[in-house]
């Protein structure tokens, strides 16, 4: 009886081992699981502090910068009664206003530092109520001249870029990557060439401007005045056309060439 018993026994055993081997890893995560939540802290907010008596508040600090602005603005209106103070001893001139910014700004580099220079001459000469001279219209007409060019060379190269531009948007085989950088570059010619636009009329306006003054004037009469003479002193300078009749009548003037020792020359005695 002892035998069959143990048998069964080391069967169940054996039936039992399998269920414990796949138990067994269940247990161990549950196990440290636990352990964690149980060495897991909670966190409890914190609770507020009571206002105390010695603690500064914002009132207070409040009302300490009050009077530095105060005296600050105070300090202000002091510097600004000086200085209308000075401008009335100094015999009621007012400060000139700023000078206008030159508005061609397409034209970039040492020409466009060269019409800044003769634009402010200019600029000052009408503030302080002064009369221009021929020397600054004229110098200034000279950079308007040479913006004017450089205006046309830039308006003529952004109209053909964007000309072909636009026959390379109509080729059908472009991807699309290729045709979406292409609309952009001629978004941005269009652009540029919208601001060559606006500085041609503003070039128009100035040239009216400049035509309107009296030195420009002046110096268009003494223009037509140095013309008119450079062409007197020309043709009077031109040799007048002789007719063959007129050379001919002229070499026979001439009796020292065509009469030699009382006879006259022929031609056989001029080889």
């Amino acid at each position: 009886m002892d035998i069959p018993l143990l048998a069964l026994a080391a069967l169940l055993l054996l039936l039992l081992l399998p269920l414990l081997a796949a138990a067994l890893p269940a247990l161990l995560v549950a196990l440290r699981l636990r352990r964690r939540r149980r060495r897991k802290p909670r966190l409890t907010p914190p609770e507020p502090r009571a206002p105390t008596e010695e603690e500064p508040s914002d009132e207070g600090g409040e009302e300490k910068r009050r009077p530095r602005r105060a005296k600050r603005k105070q300090q202000q209106h002091q510097r600004k009664g000086g200085d209308g103070a000075a401008a009335e001893g100094g015999g009621g001139e007012a400060l000139p206003p700023r000078r206008p910014r030159f508005p061609l700004a397409s034209v970039a580099g040492a020409l466009q530092r060269r019409i800044n220079a003769r634009y402010d001459d200019l600029a000052r000469a009408s503030q302080r109520g002064q009369s221009l001279t021929i020397r600054q219209v004229r110098d200034f007409l000279n950079c308007l001249v040479d913006a004017r060019n450089e205006l046309l060379q830039k308006s003529e190269t952004t109209q053909r870029s964007i000309t072909l531009k636009k026959a390379m948007l109509s080729h059908t085989r472009r991807s699309s990557y290729d045709l979406h950088r292409l609309s952009e570059q001629v978004d941005k010619l269009e652009a540029n060439h919208e601001k060559l636009k606006k500085d041609a009329n503003v070039y128009d306006f100035l040239q009216a401007r400049l035509q309107l003054s009296e030195p420009y004037k002046l110096m268009v009469e003494l223009n037509d005045v140095m013309e008119k003479e450079a062409q007197e002193q020309a043709l009077a300078n031109e040799v007048p056309e002789m007719s063959f009749d007129e050379l001919l009548a002229q070499e026979k003037e001439d009796t020292a060439f065509w009469w030699r020792d009382g006879k006259l020359r022929s031609i056989s005695d001029s080889k």
